[in-house]
């Protein structure tokens, strides 16, 4: 395996449950059916908003298996993962957002954006789906930029690119 995408491939393949989230209120269960599909439609979306190949697009919120759906979504539109802790201040994840020129803000439900433009995670469309887009991603191109907290000085990011994460 190459890329991140490849990876994608192999988990289409696969049957059974994926993920079992518990929110303390209820248990929702994701098929690899469900969460690869889900990649797919946001990859659509992601591209139908005008993100290209090496935009950046932060996530900001808790885990949440929206979370993971959105992560495989832009990797498939060849974009970079921008991950941003969830207990990150609204003034730190700004400077972020400026920092990489983000394209798109994806907010989970215990953030608070502020005036900041988001989409949330929690309006994922799970029945959303479409084609794997044919863009060319090599091994060597960035997957994502995780930042330090700059406590003490400006944060930091940190490239990691395809062949890294695998």
């Amino acid at each position: 395996m190459k890329t991140l995408v490849d990876v994608f491939h192999t988990l289409e393949t696969r049957r059974g449950e994926f993920l079992v989230y518990d929110d303390g209120y209820r248990v929702r269960r994701h098929t690899y059916a469900d969460v690869t599909r889900a990649a797919r439609g946001f990859a659509a979306r992601l591209i139908a908003h005008g993100v290209r190949k090496g935009d950046k697009v932060m996530l900001w919120g808790e885990n949440r298996p929206e979370w993971i759906a959105c992560y495989w979504g832009i990797q498939l539109a060849g974009a970079i993962t921008v991950p941003i802790h969830f207990r990150s201040s609204t003034e730190f994840a700004g400077r972020i957002r400026v920092i990489v020129d983000a394209r798109v803000v994806l907010a989970g439900d215990d953030v608070e954006p502020g005036s900041m433009p988001t989409w949330r995670l929690a309006d994922l469309d799970w029945d959303a789906d479409g084609p794997v887009p044919q863009i060319a991603i090599d091994r060597d191109d960035v997957a994502q930029i995780v930042f330090t907290s700059g406590a003490t000085a400006d944060p930091k990011g940190v490239v990691i690119r395809h062949r890294s994460v695998l």
